[in-house]
């Protein structure tokens, strides 16, 4: 993105730190995702395990939600911080979370300053602004948008069916135990990606275990059905508050898949989705592409 330069000479790219920063929290804190404001503040998204995370006086939630053990991990809340411009400054810090557990796998800050956070939860009292969607799970889709002063919900939704949802799969879960496929390293079972269009609509890239995941017009969607596997991936679009369920779709085929990335054009609004797949059927028209077929 540089502008004018000579061409004919060395270009080096020295790039200073603006700042660098501990949360200050006394409870175990993990990072799991961030993102900039439009002054030029940051956010940073993890989670907090526990009484501790150092809030602001009047953010949404200043007390720890709750949590329980899941394996070997403690029970959790998102913890989010947002930083001043030059890091000197702490703007709000909250948690999110109801009685069960939360992490937060995106973020997205629009025009206003208000921020999106897109995760998961295994809390049936999560703090929403409508009904849960579907059957709900052990762990569901959640997506949160905050005023820009981080004390009030402009809105926020769970949904999900009946098994995990916004869960990457291990395979070695299948019986005989196998290898990893589409989570291989720390995090890779947190991984989605929330955007948005130019309307200000709020578009999700994620994945589910869920064959009764809810799909919003199954006559009307891209993938009205499961593909197969333990997990395909899903693709959901909300107005900004919402209040209306725009889209929904399955992506994925009779393997494991996950839609982990999007993007949208600018010009036209054509949604872009970037996963992983052990599937050789995946949909979608695939002639002229450079690998037509499943490469093993």
């Amino acid at each position: 993105q540089l502008k004018n330069y000579d061409t004919k000479k060395v270009l080096i790219i020295d790039p200073s730190i603006i700042f660098s920063s501990f949360t200050g929290s006394s409870a175990d804190n993990w990072g799991y995702t961030a993102t900039p404001g439009p002054d030029g503040s940051f956010f940073a998204g993890g989670i907090a395990f526990g009484s501790g995370y150092l809030t602001s006086t009047g953010a949404f939630q200043t007390n720890y939600g709750g949590g329980v053990f899941e394996g070997s991990l403690r029970g959790h809340d998102i913890a989010i911080f947002k930083f001043s411009p030059d890091g000197a400054r702490r703007i709000y810090a909250t948690y999110l979370g109801g009685s069960g557990n939360e992490q937060p796998h995106s973020m997205v800050v629009d025009g206003a300053g208000n921020l999106v956070i897109a995760g998961r939860s295994s809390s049936t009292n999560y703090p929403v602004t409508r009904p849960v969607i579907g059957s709900g799970g052990f762990n569901d889709i959640v997506i949160t948008k905050f005023n820009a002063a981080g004390t009030s919900l402009l809105g926020s939704v769970r949904i999900g069916g009946s098994s995990d949802d916004g869960v990457n799969i291990r395979a070695k879960y299948k019986s005989p135990f196998g290898t990893d496929r589409l989570r291989r390293n720390y995090g890779d079972d947190a991984r989605s990606e929330v955007i948005f269009d130019a309307a200000g609509n709020i578009i999700l890239a994620s994945c589910t275990q869920s064959a009764n995941f809810p799909v919003k017009d199954p006559s009307n969607s891209a993938q009205a059905r499961f593909g197969g596997g333990l997990q395909d991936g899903v693709v959901l679009k909300f107005n900004s508050n919402f209040s209306n369920y725009l889209y929904g779709t399955f992506f994925g085929g009779s393997g494991d898949d996950a839609c982990f990335v999007a993007s949208i054009s600018p010009n036209t609004n054509t949604i872009f989705i970037a996963g992983g797949t052990t599937s050789n059927n995946l949909p979608g028209n695939k002639t002229g592409v450079i690998y037509s077929g499943y490469r093993g």
